[in-house]
């Protein structure tokens, strides 16, 4: 029986014949294709059908298709062909990436080892390489707002590095001069930015007052916005209160002493049944990083 990889896209191909054992050609893709994952019940397959010639054809089987382990047994059918019969093995594991963003995105990753984005081997280096880096050079560049150049370029060497010698990430080996001395560089960065008190976590909403999509707000709700970073003052004018309609509200925005909590108190009440929304629109921090994001609620 063949194998095939758990969640993963993979082409199958057969021939079809008749009740005579001949090459049943010309179908394309008209063909029907049902499949039964771990024993269920079949069901009509979304993949592509296409045909090779002479008799034979494929059937592209969707991640979804695949996402069962166990047997996953394929009928088969075209006018004028027997049913033709597939049985297979699903199995394997799925990687699935830690929350947040790394160094490198995957789409720049898949650029720099020519695989798919989805990658298994690719993605579970990505969160490794970030914490190796972060180790070395003291600061969590996979965190900044705009991940540096310099960051990007370490993580490109030992994503290369890691990908055709795993055990190259074993401790105590060898990194080669170019990574070494890129990593003392970054290290020098690291310390540079400490020292200007530069954070490297990105900006973000620490809370809100509403929440996101919070129901049966109060008309009178004064919003109020927590920052994990003291904001500039033109973070005031960089938040707005709008109804449904896309309205703006008269309100005004004021940040406490600390620079963090943003309230937004509305000229009169809001009205009664109704949505809003708080749209942030490249609110400024004290650092020079920005923050758009919007907070919808509906009033009771």
């Amino acid at each position: 029986m063949s194998t095939l990889s758990l969640s993963r896209a993979q082409l199958i191909a057969f021939i079809l014949q008749d009740t005579d054992g001949s090459e049943v050609t010309g179908l394309a893709g008209t063909f029907s294709v049902a499949i039964s994952k771990d024993g269920g019940a079949f069901a009509a397959g979304s993949g592509v059908k296409a045909e090779i010639g002479s008799g034979w054809y494929s059937y592209d089987l969707t991640a979804a298709e695949t996402d069962t382990p166990g047997p996953l047994a394929i009928k088969i059918t075209g006018a004028g062909a027997d049913q033709q019969n597939l049985l297979y093995q699903v199995s394997g594991s799925v990687w699935e990436s830690p929350a947040g963003t790394n160094i490198l995105t995957t789409e720049e990753a898949a650029a720099v080892l020519r695989c798919a984005e989805d990658d298994n081997n690719m993605l579970m280096l990505l969160p490794q390489i970030d914490a190796y880096i972060e180790h070395a050079t003291g600061r969590n560049w996979a965190a900044d707002t705009t991940v540096r150049q310099e960051a990007k370029s370490a993580a490109r060497m030992l994503l290369v590095r890691w990908h055709e010698d795993p055990g190259g990430m074993a401790a105590g080996s060898s990194l080669g001069f170019g990574l070494t001395a890129t990593l003392v560089q970054l290290e020098a960065l690291a310390l540079t930015l400490e020292t200007a008190g530069v954070p490297d976590e990105a900006l973000a909403l620490a809370a809100s007052i509403p929440e996101s999509s919070a129901t049966e707000i109060a008309v009178t709700i004064t919003p109020v916005l927590v920052f994990n970073h003291e904001m500039d003052e033109d973070a005031e004018d960089a938040v707005s209160l709008e109804d449904a309609d896309g309205n703006v509200v008269a309100a005004t925005a004021a940040l406490d002493v600390t620079g963090r909590i943003l309230t937004i108190t509305p000229g009169e009440d809001l009205e009664v049944e109704a949505s809003y929304t708080l749209i942030i629109d490249a609110a400024p921090d004290i650092y020079g990083q920005t923050l758009s994001t919007e907070i919808g609620f509906s009033t009771a």
